[in-house]
């Protein structure tokens, strides 16, 4: 048969002398074979395994800022991007580089501050996007980024009239601290007042713990005043002093609606984008923590947990699945129990339920009798 090794061959190849000494064709077969039945998949790339976990656990606004500030930071090999990017008063101001108040957080120049970026904004910024949804998230963050270095600008610009220094105008806000600040004291300025965050070894009251970590900064790398105003900003965010800035959760369903053409409606289906009816709320954080009760930790502490997979995006019009619960409701009237059955338990057998149907149609055979007998109805 065409492709079956013969005896020939086996002495060909046991004639060969570099080749051990094979007497049979069955040998020879098994040799041949031999390394295709041992062969088996190839080991996993260990850097395709880690992006696509970085896919998969990250959500969509979060996976945004954290690549544009990894772009950033392999840029600064060939330049500065700081000066292009950062919120410089004499460059935004007097140059009317206003893209440049929205472009500084993105600016990441060492490899130190990149480490510190990831262990940060992946344990706040994912639990926030997973608790309010992506497009409030992205509202959240422009809105900080905003404010704060518009208050940044306003007070150099103060600074340098009163002093008359040039130092207020070269002075640069920029980073992903400046806005991380912000959104760690948005966060604990909405939790509950009895709750802590650990930071290293030291258990802080969660309403205080932006301070200690803007404390811990400016002990390290000097008091900036673009991490002060992050601070304040996400403080007076968070008790409710910039509400006319936020944004509603009707006009976020707008951004996402599709049948509309909202502005987002193209990133709606896009890996890791948390619509709003994804949005996890509180649960993000204790799904995050293992359901221990605790809010997240802070970067430098431990036993945070880590964040949880981004459930893939849905389309809002599939009907296929519901989203009722399946057990634990109620019926109306406040019974867990069902209309037709009397006992604590629904019935299982069908003679079980045929006797519920019998004693259900007597009742409302003597309704009708009582209603044919009543000459006032």
């Amino acid at each position: 048969m065409k492709g079956t090794p013969s005896d020939s061959d086996a002495g060909v190849f046991r004639s060969h002398p570099y080749h051990p000494r094979i007497d049979s064709a069955q040998q020879y077969q098994h040799l041949v074979k031999m390394p295709r039945e041992n062969s088996g998949p190839p080991p996993p790339n260990p850097v395709l395994t880690a992006y696509e976990s970085y896919l998969r656990d990250t959500p969509l606004i979060t996976r945004y800022v954290l690549n544009a500030t990894v772009i950033s930071y392999f840029t600064s090999f060939f330049f500065n991007p700081a000066f292009l990017l950062a919120n410089i008063p004499v460059f935004t101001i007097f140059k009317f580089q206003l893209y440049r108040i929205v472009t500084s957080p993105l600016i990441c120049t060492d490899i130190l501050s990149l480490f510190f970026t990831f262990m940060g904004f992946m344990n706040h910024g994912v639990r926030l996007e997973q608790s309010m949804g992506s497009s409030l998230f992205a509202a959240l963050f422009f809105t900080l980024t905003i404010v704060t270095n518009t208050l940044f600008l306003i007070l150099s610009i103060l600074l340098w009239g009163v002093t008359s220094s040039s130092n207020y105008l070269a002075a640069a806000s920029l980073g992903i601290w400046t806005v991380l600040l912000g959104i760690i004291a948005v966060e604990c300025s909405e939790a509950p007042r009895d709750t802590k965050r650990r930071l290293f070894f030291i258990e802080v009251p969660a309403l205080y713990y932006p301070l200690v970590l803007l404390a811990l900064f400016s002990m390290f790398a000097g008091v900036k005043l673009p991490y002060c105003l992050g601070v304040a900003v996400g403080y007076a965010y968070g008790h409710g002093k910039l509400n006319r800035l936020k944004v509603k959760v009707e006009t976020a369903r707008k951004w996402e609606n599709r049948e509309t053409g909202g502005c987002l409606s193209g990133f709606v289906q896009r890996a890791g984008f948390v619509t709003l009816g994804m949005a996890s709320g509180p649960n993000a954080w204790l799904t995050g923590n293992g359901g221990t009760g605790r809010t997240g930790d802070s970067s430098g502490g431990g036993g945070g947990g880590g964040p949880v997979p981004v459930r893939a995006p849905i389309d809002p019009a599939s009907t296929t699945t519901s989203s009722f619960p399946s057990t634990g409701g109620r019926s109306l009237g406040g019974e867990k129990r069902g209309l037709l059955s009397r006992g604590t338990k629904p019935p299982k057998t069908a003679e079980e339920r045929a006797a519920v149907l019998q004693r259900a149609a007597e009742r409302r055979r003597q309704q009708q009798a009582q209603e044919d007998g009543d000459p006032g109805v």
